[in-house]
């Protein structure tokens, strides 16, 4: 588990404390900011955000059809930014 401090301008103080939660043996991490939870991979978020880890975290290890291509499909985009950035080069 990280925590890394932020700044925001939503925040009233200018910072935030956004807890990084790693899910074993998946690409997935949950994502905790002022008490809402919410499921990635990498940079792109995949659920709702929710009141605590604990359900964020059982939606994410339930392997459904939309969660399947969820994954593919960021699979993709991922792949063809990376084919952009080389195109660039």
């Amino acid at each position: 588990m990280n925590a890394e401090k932020v700044n925001s301008k939503d925040s009233g103080d200018g910072n935030q404390t956004i807890e990084r939660t790693e899910i074993k043996d998946s690409p997935f991490n949950v994502i905790t900011v002022d008490g809402e939870s919410f499921g990635v991979m990498g940079d792109y978020r995949l659920t709702e955000k929710a009141g605590n880890k604990k359900d964020v975290i059982k939606q994410l290890e339930k392997i459904t059809w939309n969660r399947v291509i969820q994954v593919v499909m960021l699979l993709d985009e991922m792949k063809s930014k990376l084919k952009n950035k080389k195109e660039e080069i």
